[in-house]
């Protein structure tokens, strides 16, 4: 068998891993951390409802509820962020999440269980915020875009490996099994802390010095605009996990098993093209437009699925194939628009503190998405996909407006190479 050229392999590894620097230790802290979040992603719920013996609704409850306190405990975690540096705050947080994990096999009543997934939420939405915190520190101007992009990509291949060996759990379901679950993501978290020691230590801003004081991020009305725009492509992961398996079980013809697969395309699409995807948002006037496609290709998917409803087996599964290939590119344009943003109108010494703030957009479709895609879907079936795709247009609407407004609001960011009204 041919082998391939050293050079040749080198050229091909190179295109995959970011720039060496830390773009790539910050990829390797990503990977770490998603194959943790994979594994308990996938197999905590199971473990306390067939382990630690609780009822299914109250340990989904409890789940939110700690998902929740994480957007909420992001704004003091970001202004810490601020003052003593991200990678402190990554490596304080990365070590926290390792302790309710650690926690896990001992608890039994349902108070431990809250307060543990609690500790989890806060220190997972923490990491979150001080990893984005280093990278506007580590990197800048629109290769942060492209640093972002890398970074996610990994992020799914973590967050994939993850599943599959928490699968290998659930298919053993013993106890013994369970624990090495958990023992694996302390051993991911603790691992991502040491690796973030190999990262330059950015400074924290000193009190006196800092540019943003208070809780400035949370009354910037503008910024927190563009963060609810922004953030309702978020509704497309809702609509992958939950809407579409859904209905493709109860309002299509297409076969059951078609829904593992539809996640395994999305996926695949995720990896191997959201880099390419990001590029057109490297700019704020790019920003704008990639927003803007990111909105009509969801909008799309929103008929592309319900139409599914009224074929038979293979055309609807065709259907559902291509509506998922235009979810996926509304995500990755999503995801691109809303780094641009998300970094280019937070001033420089707050990178932290308005990152969390960012983030609270993210509690429309986390918290209420679930529930508003289900109703819609399950009771209105194709109504609702016009209904859900009217919520997407609406966001298209109010997308430019927004966007200038926050632009008209604050001075030119310091690395953002254009204004959204400039000609490219």
């Amino acid at each position: 068998m041919a082998s391939i050229p050293a050079g040749r392999f080198s050229r091909l590894w190179a295109a995959v891993l970011p720039d060496p620097g830390p773009a790539r230790l910050l990829a390797l802290t990503s990977l770490l951390g998603s194959f943790g979040f994979g594994l308990y992603q996938s197999g905590s719920a199971i473990y306390f409802v067939r382990s630690a013996g609780m009822a299914e609704n109250r340990v989904g409850l409890g789940l939110s509820l700690a998902g929740l306190a994480g957007l909420l405990f992001g704004i003091p975690i970001g202004q810490l962020a601020d003052r003593h540096g991200p990678r402190t705050t990554a490596i304080a947080m990365s070590v926290l999440k390792a302790v309710p994990l650690a926690a896990f096999p001992w608890i039994h009543a349902y108070w431990q269980f809250l307060l543990a997934v609690a500790v989890f939420g806060i220190a997972d939405g923490g990491w979150s915020v001080a990893n984005e915190a280093i990278i506007a520190g580590a990197i800048s101007g629109s290769s942060r875009i492209r640093a972002s992009a890398y970074l996610r990509s990994v992020f799914n291949v973590g967050i994939t490996a993850g599943a599959f060996c928490a699968g290998l759990a659930l298919t053993a379901d013993t106890r013994t099994a369970y624990l090495a679950l958990f023992w694996g993501c302390v051993l991911a978290s603790l691992t991502t802390a040491v690796s973030y020691l190999r990262l330059p230590k950015p400074p924290g801003v000193p009190p006196g010095e800092a540019p943003v004081r208070g809780l400035r991020a949370v009354r910037d009305l503008p910024y927190l605009a563009v963060a609810q725009i922004s953030n309702v492509t978020l509704l497309s992961d809702t609509v992958l996990f939950v809407g579409l398996p859904l209905w493709l079980v109860s309002g299509t013809s297409a076969p059951r098993s078609l829904a593992a697969w539809l996640v395994a395309l999305n996926t695949l699409l995720v990896v191997g093209l959201q880099v390419r995807a990001a590029r057109s948002a490297e700019t704020l006037a790019g920003a704008v437009r990639t927003q803007r496609w990111a909105f009509c290709a969801l909008i799309a998917m929103c008929l592309l699925a319900g139409l599914a409803g009224h074929f038979s087996a293979w055309p609807a599964s065709g259907l559902l194939v291509v509506s998922v290939v235009a979810l996926t590119a509304g995500e990755m344009w999503g995801q691109g628009s809303r780094w641009a943003l998300r970094f280019g109108f937070a001033p420089a010494g707050a990178q932290g503190q308005y990152g969390a703030a960012f983030r609270l957009g993210q509690v429309g479709p986390r918290v209420l998405g679930p529930v508003t895609v289900t109703a819609l879907t399950s009771r209105w079936h194709f109504g609702g996909w016009l209904v859900l795709a009217a919520v997407f247009l609406a966001a298209l609407a109010a997308g430019r407006p927004v966007i200038s407004w926050a632009e008209r609001t604050r001075a030119e960011p310091s690395d953002a190479p254009q204004r959204v009204g400039s000609r490219q």
